[in-house]
C-alpha cells in the first residue's frame, strides 16, 4: 500500500509540477540539463527572462556599433555568435578603455570585473604605429571557421579590452593595412589578466608570425586562478571514500556493525527471501525482481510456470546480493550517478558538458553505457521468458507497452516546464531509449529459436567449469557439434543480418542522399563551418529529416554547436536517423549479454569482452583517421556516428570487464553504493530531473568553480541516499 503511495506521489509531482511556484537554487551549473538535452526555457523565473532577452540582444548586439572613445570612434563588427555559458551570463564582449595619454598601461581600468571562466587581453598598439590596425578573432574549437572582425581602426591612442572566454582557446590577428601582420595564440585562464602589445619590428616574434614588420607580445600582468584545485580535491576525497568502502568489506565492518546494531536493540534480521537474480543459470528458484531504465524482466527458469510476473508494478521483493551478477548492476549505478554529476553541471568543467559538434568528452560517453547495458540486459530477459515457455505474441506485446511507457515518460518530462503542444520537444532521451529497446526487442523475439541460448558448458572431473575456448561439447545420442568457439555469433545469424542491414542503411542515406542546397555526406554543424558555406545544413541529413517530419517548433532549440559554430536551425541531438547506429551501439550490447550467458568460465567471459573492446575501439578509431574528430566518420554524439558508436562501446566492454573482474571475480568489491543506484535506475532517473532545482538538491551558491562542484557532489550523494533507501525499503520501479 504504502509503494503504491510512494510511485503515485512521485508521478503526481512529475504532472504538476509547473503548477508549483516555489523555487529554491541556481540553474545547476552550466550544462544542468542541457546533458539530456531537455527544454529548460522555464525553469525557474531568472532562467525565464534570460532566455526571453536572449533573441534581443543578440539583435542589439549585431545592429550595435561599439565606440571606443569620443575622440576617436573606432566601430567593431560583432560576432555571428556568442561564446557563452550559464545561459548567457558569460559571452565574449569588448570594453573600452581611456586613451592611453591619461593612463599607463599597468593601469588599465576594466570596468567590469570577470567572471567565472573569465579572461581579460588589453590589446595596445604601439605609438610607432601611425596607421589603424584591424583585429581578427578565431576560435580554435569551431574547425574550419572564418576569422571574425573584433575592431576596425584601431590606433594607438586607444585599448581594445577582451573579456574572453577560457573554456575555449584562440588565435588573434591584426592586420595592417588589409595585410596579415601579426598571429598570436592564445590559451587563456581564469581571472587571468593579459596584455597583447603590438609593435613595430624587423623580425618576427618568436610565439607568433609577422610579415608586415609587426610582433605580438602578450605578456601576463594578473597571474590566473587555479580552476582545477577543487576538481583535484574532490578526485582524491572520492578515491579516499572508495578505498575505504574496500577496506571496511574487507574487514566486513558491515556485518560488525549490523551484530552490534543487533545486539543493543536486541532486534532479530529478517530472513532473505530465496528469490534471486541468477544470471548464469535456470535454479529451481521461480521469481525475481529487477528493475531500472533497462533491467531484466521479472522472471527466472521454471518449466511448471507459464507467465511472467507483471512488469508495471512496484516491486517488494528482497534480492539476496550473494546470486546476482554486481557487476552489471555497480555498472549502471555508475553511469547512472556520472549522468546525475553532469546533469548538475559537473562543476562548471568544459570536461564534464558536451562537445561543440565533433569529438567526445566524458559526458559524451554516459548515455551510451546506457545503451549498451540496455542490450546486455535484454539477453537475460527474453532468455528467462524463452526457458518459460513464454509465446512471443505475449512477449511482443510487453516489449510494445513497455516501449510506450518510456516514451510517453520522456515526453512528459519535456513539458514540465511549459505545456504548449505546439512548441513542446517530441524527441528526447528516454525517447531515443523506448525506441531502441522496442526494436531491439522485437528483432530479439521473432528472430530467437529454442535452445539459441542454450547453456554448453564444460565440466571436469571435479564438477568444475572448464575452457570452452579449445574445447567443444557433444550430445548425448548425437554425433553432433553444439558448441563452437563462436557460438555466441554463429547461433544468431538472423538478428546479425537484420542489424548489418539497418546499419547498412544509415550510410547510404547519410553519405549518398543529397537535400535543398547541402550535398550528400555533410556532417557538418551548418553556420560559421566551412566558411559559412553550409549554414544552414546542420547535421546534414539527419537534421533535415526531424526538420521535415516534426517541424523546427518541436526539435531542441539550442544545440551544442550553437555557442561555437553560430548553428541557426534547431538541431535535436535524439534524432531519428540517429536511432539506427545507437541500434547498432545496443546490439553490441546483447552480444556481451550473450556472453556472460552462454559461457560460464570467468576466462572464457574476459578474454571475449576485453577482445570485442579492443575490436570495436580500433574500428571507431580507425573510422576517424585517428583523429576522433576528423576523418570520413568522425566520432559525433548528435549524429551519434556509427564509430561513436564503435568507440564508445569499446569503452563499455572495457569498463564492465573491469568491474566484473573486481566485483564477481576476485570479489574485492560488493558494488557498494552503486548497486543501490542500478538496482532501481528509473525511479533516480525521472526523480533527479524533477527535483533538479529544488532544495535540498540544489541552491544559490557563490559563482564559483569549487561551489558548483560542491552542489554537483552533493547532488550525487543525495540520490545514492534515496536509491539506498528505496534499496532498504525493498521499492523497485519496473516498466
Amino acid at each position: 500500500m504504502y509503494t503504491n503511495f510512494y510511485f503515485i506521489s512521485i508521478i503526481q509531482l512529475l504532472l504538476f509540477q509547473t503548477s508549483l511556484s516555489i523555487h529554491f537554487g541556481h540553474e545547476v551549473g552550466s550544462s544542468s540539463m542541457d546533458s539530456t538535452h531537455y527544454d529548460r526555457r522555464i525553469c525557474s523565473l531568472n532562467n525565464e527572462k534570460k532566455e526571453l532577452n536572449r533573441a534581443s540582444f543578440w539583435a542589439t548586439i549585431r545592429s550595435s556599433p561599439f565606440t571606443m572613445n569620443n575622440t576617436n570612434q573606432s566601430n567593431l563588427i560583432p560576432f555571428r555568435r556568442q561564446l557563452i555559458i550559464n545561459n548567457g551570463e558569460d559571452r565574449l564582449v569588448t570594453r573600452s578603455s581611456p586613451s592611453l595619454s591619461t593612463l599607463n598601461t599597468t593601469n588599465i581600468n576594466n570596468s567590469i570585473p570577470l567572471g567565472i571562466d573569465q579572461a581579460s587581453v588589453d590589446i595596445i598598439v604601439n605609438n610607432q604605429i601611425s596607421d589603424n590596425l584591424t583585429v581578427y578573432v578565431l576560435v580554435n574549437e569551431c574547425l574550419d571557421c572564418p576569422y571574425e572582425i573584433i575592431a576596425q581602426d584601431l590606433s594607438s591612442t586607444q585599448v581594445l579590452n577582451l573579456t574572453l572566454n577560457t573554456k575555449y582557446t584562440y588565435q588573434i590577428r591584426i592586420e595592417l593595412n588589409n595585410v596579415s601582420s601579426c598571429v598570436e595564440n592564445l590559451i587563456l585562464y581564469e581571472h587571468g589578466e593579459y596584455i597583447l602589445n603590438v609593435q613595430t619590428s624587423n623580425t618576427p616574434s618568436i610565439n607568433s608570425s609577422s610579415d608586415s614588420g609587426l610582433k605580438c607580445l602578450l605578456t601576463t600582468r594578473r597571474l590566473a586562478d587555479n580552476v582545477y584545485t577543487p576538481l583535484i580535491f574532490g578526485g582524491v576525497i572520492l578515491i579516499a571514500i572508495f578505498i575505504f568502502c574496500i577496506f571496511a568489506q574487507r574487514m566486513k565492518l558491515r556485518e560488525y556493525l549490523l551484530n552490534l546494531k543487533n545486539r543493543c536493540f536486541n532486534h532479530v534480521p529478517p530472513q532473505e527471501s530465496t528469490h534471486s537474480y541468477d544470471l548464469q543459470a535456470c535454479p529451481p528458484v521461480t521469481t525475481l525482481c529487477q528493475s531500472g531504465i533497462d533491467t531484466i524482466n521479472t522472471t527466472e527458469c521454471n518449466s511448471n510456470v507459464s507467465k511472467i510476473l507483471p512488469m508495471n508494478k512496484v516491486s517488494q521483493i528482497i534480492v539476496p546480493r550473494s546470486k546476482r551478477l554486481l557487476s552489471l548492476d555497480a555498472f549502471r549505478g555508475f553511469a547512472l550517478i556520472a549522468m546525475i554529476f553532469v546533469n548538475y553541471g559537473g562543476g562548471g568543467y568544459a570536461q564534464f558538458e558536451h562537445s561543440s559538434w565533433h569529438g567526445i568528452t566524458f559526458a559524451d560517453t554516459v548515455f551510451p553505457i546506457f545503451v549498451w547495458i540496455l542490450g546486455a540486459s535484454l539477453v537475460f530477459s527474453l532468455k528467462n521468458a524463452f526457458d518459460k515457455g513464454v509465446s512471443k505474441r505475449t512477449l511482443l506485446m510487453k516489449v510494445a507497452m513497455r516501449t510506450l511507457k518510456l516514451f510517453m515518460i520522456g515526453f512528459i518530462l519535456n513539458t514540465r516546464f511549459k505545456v504548449d503542444l505546439n512548441n513542446v520537444r517530441i524527441l528526447g532521451v528516454l525517447q531515443r531509449f523506448a525506441i531502441v529497446y522496442g526494436i531491439i526487442g522485437t528483432i530479439e523475439v521473432l528472430c530467437t529459436r529454442p535452445r539459441q541460448y542454450s547453456l554448453t558448458a564444460n565440466l571436469n572431473n571435479n564438477g568444475k567449469h572448464t575452457s570452452t575456448i579449445t574445447t567443444t561439447t557433444v550430445k548425448t545420442g548425437r554425433t553432433k557439434r553444439v558448441t563452437t568457439v563462436f557460438r555466441d555469433i554463429s547461433n544468431f545469424p538472423l538478428q546479425w543480418l537484420s542489424i548489418i542491414g539497418l546499419t547498412t542503411i544509415w550510410i547510404l542515406v547519410v553519405y549518398l542522399v543529397p537535400f535543398e542546397n547541402c550535398p550528400a555526406g555533410y556532417l557538418g554543424p551548418g553556420g560559421l563551418h566551412e566558411n559559412g558555406k553550409y549554414e544552414n545544413c546542420t547535421g546534414g541529413i539527419t537534421g533535415y529529416i526531424d526538420r521535415f517530419l516534426l517541424t523546427d517548433k518541436h526539435l531542441y532549440q539550442y544545440p551544442s554547436c550553437q555557442l561555437v559554430y553560430g548553428c541557426k536551425p534547431p538541431f535535436d541531438p535524439e534524432n531519428l536517423l540517429g536511432v539506427i547506429p545507437t541500434i547498432f551501439l545496443a546490439y553490441l550490447g546483447v552480444q556481451a549479454g550473450r556472453i556472460l550467458v552462454m559461457y560460464q568460465s570467468d576466462l572464457d567471459r574476459l578474454i571475449r569482452l576485453i577482445t570485442w573492446s579492443i575490436f570495436t575501439t580500433a574500428i571507431g578509431v580507425g573510422l576517424t583517421s585517428g583523429t576522433l574528430d576528423g576523418g570520413p566518420m568522425p566520432l559525433n554524439k548528435n549524429l551519434w556516428t556509427l564509430s561513436f558508436s564503435f568507440f564508445t562501446a569499446g569503452l563499455a566492454f572495457l569498463g564492465f570487464s573491469i568491474m566484473y573482474i573486481i566485483i564477481d571475480k576476485l570479489k574485492w568489491w560488493n558494488a557498494t553504493p552503486f548497486q543501490y543506484l542500478g538496482t532501481n535506475s528509473i525511479l533516480i532517473y525521472i526523480a533527479h530531473i524533477v527535483f533538479a532545482t529544488y532544495f535540498p538538491i540544489q541552491w544559490v551558491v557563490a559563482n564559483t568553480h569549487a561551489a558548483y562542484l560542491a552542489m554537483a557532489l552533493w547532488g550525487c550523494i543525495f540520490w545514492i541516499i534515496i536509491a539506498y533507501i528505496f534499496f532498504k525499503k525493498r521499492i523497485f520501479l519496473v516498466l
